[in-house]
C-alpha cells in the first residue's frame, strides 16, 4: 500500500503527474530510514558477537542471569511457561503469516507476498542455523558460555522468528491494505516478543545475549525485506530482461492503472453505449481541377 494510505503500491503512484515529486521524496525518506534502522540492526548484532566471544559484559550478565533458576522460584507459572515455548511460536505465526499473505495475494492477484513471505521464513532458519553451527555456543545447562564449543543454542531462533513473522505481517497489512491497525499489531508483537524473552529466561533454555542477538536478526532480516520490497515494486513498469519468467509467474504487481476492458451487464450494453446516429455515404469531393482552355 502506499504510505499516503490510497492502498495501491507505491508504484503505481508514479502515474499520478501531481503526485510524482512527493512519493519521490517520501520514497527516497523511506529508503534512508531503513538503511539508518539496518545500520544500528547490523552494528547491535556486530557488538553482542564480538561481545561472547571475548566474553565482555554482556556475557557477564549471561552467566549472572543464568544463575537464577526461574522455576524454582515461580513453580506457579511453570507449565504456561512451557506451552508459550513450544506452541506459541512457529506453530501460530507461520500459519498467520502464510493466511495473511495468501489473501493478500488473491485480493491482489498477485503471487508476490507468498513468496516474500515464504522466502523470508527460508531466509530465517538458513541464516540462523548457520549462525547456530558456526558459533557453536554452549547450552545453558553447561553453566559455561564459551563459543565454538559444539552447541547450537546462539542465536536464539524463537526471538528472531518472533520479530521477523510479525514485522513481515504488519509490513504486508501496510503495504497491501486501507488503514491497517499498525499501531495495535505493533503492541502485539512487541509484547509477544518480550514474554518470549521473558520465557526463555524463565525456563533457562537461552542465555540473554541469545535472544537479544535472535531480535537483531530477525529485525536485519525484516529490514532486508523491505528494502527488497521496495526497491522492486517498479519493476512491472519497467524490468529487466533477467526478470521475465519471474513477471510472467506474476511475482510482481500488474499495472492496475491500465484498463483493458469494462464489464458490461448482460442486457445492459445500451446503458453505456451512446446511440450512433445513421451513417450514410459521404458526398463524392468536388472537382478542384482548374477549368480553362488548352
Amino acid at each position: 500500500m502506499a504510505p499516503d494510505g490510497s492502498g495501491r503500491p507505491d508504484c503505481m503512484d508514479m502515474h499520478d503527474g501531481g503526485h510524482t515529486d512527493e512519493v519521490f521524496h517520501r520514497a527516497k525518506a523511506h529508503s534512508r530510514r531503513s538503511r539508518t534502522i539496518a545500520s544500528l540492526l547490523t552494528a547491535g548484532l556486530l557488538y553482542v558477537l564480538i561481545d561472547i566471544f571475548v566474553e565482555g559484559p554482556l556475557t557477564s550478565l549471561d552467566v549472572a542471569v543464568e544463575k537464577w533458576d526461574g522455576e524454582a522460584s515461580i513453580p506457579s507459572l511453570q507449565q504456561a511457561a512451557w506451552i508459550y515455548d513450544k506452541v506459541g511460536q512457529r506453530s501460530v505465526l507461520i500459519p498467520a503469516l502464510l493466511i495473511v499473505a495468501g489473501i493478500l495475494a488473491r485480493r491482489h492477484r498477485t503471487w508476490r507476498p507468498v513468496v516474500l513471505a515464504g522466502v523470508s521464513f527460508l531466509v530465517l532458519n538458513v541464516v540462523v542455523g548457520a549462525m547456530k553451527i558456526l558459533i557453536g555456543r554452549s547450552e545453558t545447562e553447561t553453566g559455561d558460555p564459551s563459543v565454538l564449543s559444539g552447541g547450537v543454542i546462539f542465536p536464539s531462533g524463537h526471538s528472531s522468528n518472533m520479530v521477523l513473522t510479525g514485522g513481515l505481517i504488519i509490513y504486508l497489512l501496510w503495504r497491501y491494505t486501507d488503514r491497517p491497525p499498525v499501531r495495535r499489531l505493533i503492541l502485539l508483537v512487541s509484547v509477544m516478543t518480550a514474554v518470549t524473552i521473558a520465557v526463555s529466561i524463565y525456563i533457562g533454555s537461552h542465555w540473554v545475549s541469545d535472544l537479544i542477538a535472535g531480535a537483531l536478526v530477525g529485525g536485519l532480516l525484516l529490514q532486508t525485506v523491505i528494502m527488497f520490497d521496495r526497491k522492486t515494486a517498479h519493476v512491472r513498469t519497467d524490468p529487466p530482461a533477467i526478470l521475465a519468467p519471474a513477471l510472467r509467474l506474476g511475482l510482481f504487481e500488474p499495472d492496475t492503472d491500465r484498463v483493458d476492458a469494462v464489464t458490461v451487464p448482460r442486457r445492459r450494453l445500451r446503458s453505456v453505449v451512446e446511440d450512433v446516429p445513421e451513417v450514410r455515404p459521404a458526398p463524392p469531393a468536388p472537382d478542384l481541377r482548374a477549368n480553362h482552355p488548352e
